[in-house]
């Protein structure tokens, strides 16, 4: 096919960071300028306020205090400072040692870091903490799968997706295994029922329109990346996947638009600019040999 999909699902610990960002004070009192701004969706904001607000942390209530640290722990995970935002998801969980969703948390941290083993340690006491607790679960998995344990990683997915029957995140979780895998009719099948839960899930139709890509399934390939690009013109894996697809039907004017424009939007990405690099060679390859088709011989 001349290109290689573009995987699309990121390990479930991805997105755990802003955990209790949102969690309120408990007082019942308009929120203070500090606690407005310790659940700033803004980093910095967000860091400034939590640390005014723990200045006076003894006067608080344990849940204020648990929030305040793991807004603040979220916020520096958020700016890739993953040292300080494990000091912080530590100070939560000397308030609460029983939180699944820090231990969750900082176990994110952890993975986000490098540290794996030290990630499936807060997973693993996270999954003793909260039997039901399916996002400890797919965390668990993604490091599994980082560790190359494909199948710790699938059991892990399995459970999660036993306890989660609203959510997309364990059929997601699941597609990815199979895709990574190769199995690309179950890919197919799970990134599907995904979007019946979720049918704005971008990474369910970048997934699937992915495997259809790999199945040489062109044209419903562009169906669902058309819908992601719409959706998101900036969703570079979309754009990439689509440039694919258009290149496996050979229309390499279209592939080389949406490579330059994947580029446009993350400028590092090497596949895209070997995949620009590609379709600009058999554009200019095609041109020859038009020219030269067109030169009456003697």
């Amino acid at each position: 096919m001349g290109a290689s999909f573009i995987k699309t699902i990121r390990p479930a610990a991805v997105g755990l960071v802003a955990v209790g960002l949102s969690t309120p004070p408990a007082v019942a009192a308009p929120l203070s300028p500090a606690w407005q701004a310790c659940r700033a969706a803004d980093p910095d904001a967000r860091i400034k306020g939590c640390t005014v607000a723990l200045a006076h942390a003894e006067k608080e209530p344990k849940q204020n205090r648990l929030a305040a640290y793991v807004n603040r722990a979220g916020a520096y995970q958020a700016k890739g400072d993953h040292a300080h935002a494990i000091e912080d998801y530590a100070k939560a969980l000397e308030v609460d040692p029983s939180s699944a969703v820090t231990l969750t948390a900082r176990g994110a941290a952890y993975q986000a870091k490098g540290d794996l083993d030290a990630a499936l340690a807060d997973y693993n006491q996270a999954v003793l903490k909260d039997r039901k607790s399916a996002a400890a679960l797919l965390a668990r998995a993604s490091a599994w799968r980082a560790k190359g344990e494909p199948d710790k990683a699938l059991a892990d997915i399995e459970a999660a997706a036993a306890l989660d029957k609203k959510t997309a995140a364990p059929l997601l979780a699941r597609a990815h295994h199979h895709q990574s895998r190769g199995d690309h009719d179950r890919a197919v099948a799970d990134y599907s029922e995904a979007l019946k839960r979720d049918p704005r899930a971008a990474a369910a139709l970048v997934g699937r329109g992915a495997s259809y890509y790999a199945k040489a399934d062109y044209d419903k390939a562009l169906a669902d990346l058309d819908a992601a690009v719409k959706a998101d013109p900036q969703n570079a894996a979309a754009l990439i996947n689509r440039a694919n697809a258009w290149r496996g039907k050979k229309d390499y004017a279209k592939a080389k638009a949406d490579y330059e424009a994947a580029l446009a939007s993350k400028p590092d990405l090497a596949a895209a600019r070997k995949g620009l690099d590609d379709v600009t060679k058999l554009l200019a390859q095609k041109t020859a040999a038009g020219a030269a088709s067109g030169v009456e011989r003697p």
